[in-house]
C-alpha cells in the first residue's frame, strides 16, 4: 500500500442545508412535522411533564424574541447551566435563532470550574436552573461581562434575576425568521481538555453543528424506532446534539436522570425502541439481575458513546434484550463535533462488537506512528487523525493549542490510539492523551493537581486514571508530601472533596510516594505512575 493510499475516506461529503443557519434548520424541522401532526416531542420522566412539537415551536421563537429584546445580538455569547429539562432545549435554540453563540456549563463544576469555563467564553447572558442558581450566583454575579441572569424554573432566586417565562413574547411561529449568519460563525463553545492540560472552549460553527445533523441522518434513524430514552446530560456535546437531533426527526424523546430501577422502569412503561447510553450503563444491562424483573421487549436499538465499549459488555447487554438488532457504537471528541464514525444500522450489515465502525462521509481519517509520525496500513496501530467538515473551528483564543492539535498536513491529532480493518472498521485500543474517561466526563489531571497542590503539606503530584470496569477509569493521585510533615490520605480527600465537583473527585485512592517521575523537560511521566497503579494492584 502507498502512504497516500493509507487514509481513509469516508465517501463524498454530504448534503447541508444552503442557507447554514442550524437554527433556520431547526426551525423548519419542526415546523415541517406540526404540518403533519401535534404529537408529544419531550417527556420529562421524573414530573410526567409533556411538551408538544407545537409547544417546542412556540417557546423556542417566543424565547428569540424575548432574547433579542433584552439586548441579545448575533455574536454575543449565552451561557446555559442546567440540569435536563425541557426548557433547556428551547433556551438554546432561542439564542442561536438569535445568531448568538451558546456555551453549556456543566451544573457539577465548583466555583473554580465554572469561573475558568466563563473566563474562556465571556458569556453576556446566563440562562440557569434553580439548583444551579443557588449554588453559582455568587460566581455569576463577580463576572462584570455577565449582564443579566435569568432563571429557567421556580421563583427567581434574587429580585434581579429574571424569569424565563417572564421572558417569552409570544409571537408567529410560521413567519419567525431567524438571525441571519455564516455557516462559519461559531454557534457552540464547549470545553474539552483536547491531548493535555485544562480545559480549552472548543468552538463549533454552524456548518459543524449542520454536518452532525446530516451525518445522524445518514444510515439511521430507522422510522420504526419512535421512542427514544436518554440519560445523557445536556450539556454534554453527546446528550445535547442527540437530543436536539431526534427531536428534529419527529422522534419522542423521554429524558431522565439515571437511576437503575427508574431506567428499566421508564423502558418498560414507554414501550421505548432506542437507548442512547454510555458503556457504565451498558455494564449494568449486561450484568445486573433488575434487568430480568422488567419487560424490555420493545427495544430494537442501542446507541453507545462517549468511551470504548468491550465486546464482552456488548454480547452481555444483547443476551438481555430478546428484539434488539444492533448496538450501535460510534468515536469522535467534542473536537469533532460529534462521532466521525459509526457502525452502519441496516439489517444486511455485519456486527463487528468492539469496532466504532466506518468513516463518516466527507471525513478521512489516517493512522500514524506516534514517534515517526508516518502513516500506517491495515491492522497497525497509531495515533487517529482525522480532517474534514466535522473538526472544530478551533480553541477559542488559544492559538497555541490551535497550533499543536493539527499536524503538518493538517489533520487533527486525536490523542488515541487505534487502528482499522480490512474492510475499513476502526477500533480504539488506547489513550495516547493524558484525560481521564470517568463515566463518560473529561476529566483533566491538571485540574486536579491544582487543587491538590493548594494543600500546604503537599510538594509534588501527578494524578492518572485507575482502570474500572463501571466508570471507565477511576481518578487516582501519587502525592510527595512536605518533608517533616504528617499527611493521610483521608485529610487530603476531604480537602480536596471540598473544592473538586462529584466528577473530578480523586475516586481510586491517593498514593503517597519519594517523587514523581518526569522527564527532562519536567513532564510528569503518567504512563510510569499507571505502570506502577497496575503493579502495585
Amino acid at each position: 500500500m502507498k502512504d497516500d493510499e493509507k487514509v481513509v475516506c469516508g465517501g463524498p461529503a454530504l448534503l447541508v442545508p444552503a442557507h447554514l443557519s442550524f437554527g433556520q434548520h431547526f426551525l423548519d424541522r419542526i415546523r415541517e412535522i406540526c404540518l403533519r401532526q401535534d404529537g408529544v416531542a419531550l417527556i420529562d420522566y421524573h414530573t410526567g411533564h409533556k411538551v408538544s412539537y407545537k409547544e417546542l415551536l412556540e417557546e423556542t421563537v417566543s424565547a428569540a424574541v424575548g432574547l433579542q429584546s433584552m439586548g441579545l445580538n448575533r455574536g454575543d455569547v449565552v451561557g446555559i447551566c442546567s440540569e435536563n429539562r425541557p426548557e433547556f432545549v428551547t433556551a438554546v435554540m432561542g439564542a442561536i435563532c438569535c445568531g448568538a453563540v451558546v456555551t453549556v456549563l456543566n451544573p457539577q463544576y465548583n466555583a473554580d470550574e465554572i469561573q475558568h469555563a466563563l473566563n474562556i467564553s465571556l458569556p453576556k447572558l446566563i440562562v440557569a436552573s434553580e439548583n444551579s442558581l443557588k449554588k453559582r450566583i455568587d460566581v455569576f454575579k463577580s463576572m462584570s461581562f455577565i449582564h443579566k441572569l435569568i432563571q429557567l424554573n421556580g421563583e427567581p432566586v434574587e429580585r434581579d434575576v429574571n424569569s424565563y417565562s417572564s421572558l417569552l413574547v409570544p409571537t408567529n411561529s410560521n413567519t419567525y425568521v431567524p438571525v441571519e449568519v455564516n455557516g462559519t460563525d461559531t454557534v457552540f463553545i464547549f470545553y474539552s481538555s483536547g491531548t493535555t492540560g485544562l480545559p480549552k472552549g472548543v468552538m463549533l460553527s454552524h456548518l459543524n453543528a449542520l454536518y452532525v445533523s446530516s451525518s445522524l441522518d445518514f444510515g439511521y434513524t430507522r422510522e420504526s424506532c419512535t421512542r427514544f430514552l436518554s440519560i445523557l446530560p445536556m450539556c454534554h456535546i453527546f446528550g445535547l446534539f442527540s437530543a436536539i437531533h431526534y427531536l428534529a426527526c419527529n422522534k419522542l424523546l423521554i429524558s431522565m436522570v439515571y437511576s437503575p430501577v427508574d431506567y428499566l422502569k421508564a423502558i418498560q412503561e414507554y414501550k421505548v425502541n432506542v437507548l442512547i447510553i454510555v458503556p457504565p450503563i451498558a455494564v449494568f444491562l449486561s450484568k445486573s439481575e433488575l434487568v430480568q424483573k422488567y419487560d424490555l421487549s420493545s427495544v430494537t436499538r442501542i446507541w453507545c458513546g462517549a468511551a470504548p465499549l468491550s465486546e464482552e459488555t456488548a454480547v452481555g447487554v444483547l443476551r438481555h434484550f430478546s428484539n434488539c438488532q444492533k448496538i450501535i457504537q460510534g468515536y469522535g471528541m467534542t473536537e469533532t463535533s460529534f462521532a466521525i464514525m459509526k457502525s452502519y444500522d441496516t439489517l444486511d450489515s455485519e456486527q463487528k462488537h468492539g469496532s466504532c465502525g466506518h468513516v463518516i462521509p466527507g471525513m478521512k481519517v489516517k493512522v500514524v506512528d506516534i514517534n515517526t509520525r508516518q502513516r500506517l496500513g491495515s491492522y497497525e496501530r497509531g495515533e487517529v487523525c482525522v480532517k474534514g467538515p466535522l473538526v472544530m473551528k478551533g480553541y477559542m483564543n488559544n492559538d497555541q493549542a490551535n497550533e499543536d492539535i493539527k499536524d503538518d498536513e493538517g489533520f487533527l491529532k486525536t490523542g488515541d490510539i487505534g487502528y482499522y480493518d480490512s474492510d475499513g472498521c476502526f477500533y480504539i485500543v488506547d489513550r495516547l492523551k493524558e484525560l481521564i474517561k470517568y463515566k463518560g466526563h473529561q476529566v483533566a489531571p491538571a485540574m486536579i493537581e491544582r487543587v491538590l497542590l493548594q494543600h500546604s503539606d503537599v510538594l509534588e503530584c501527578g494524578v492518572v486514571g485507575a482502570p474500572d470496569e463501571l466508570a471507565g477509569e477511576l481518578p487516582t493521585a501519587f502525592v510527595v508530601p512536605k518533608p517533616d510533615v504528617t499527611l493521610t490520605e483521608r485529610e487530603l480527600l476531604d480537602f480536596t472533596n471540598e473544592r473538586l465537583s462529584p466528577i473530578t473527585r480523586i475516586r481510586g485512592g491517593i498514593f503517597f510516594v519519594r517523587e514523581i517521575p518526569k522527564n527532562a523537560t519536567g513532564k510528569i511521566l503518567r504512563k510510569v505512575l499507571k505502570a506502577n497503579l497496575i503493579a502495585n494492584k
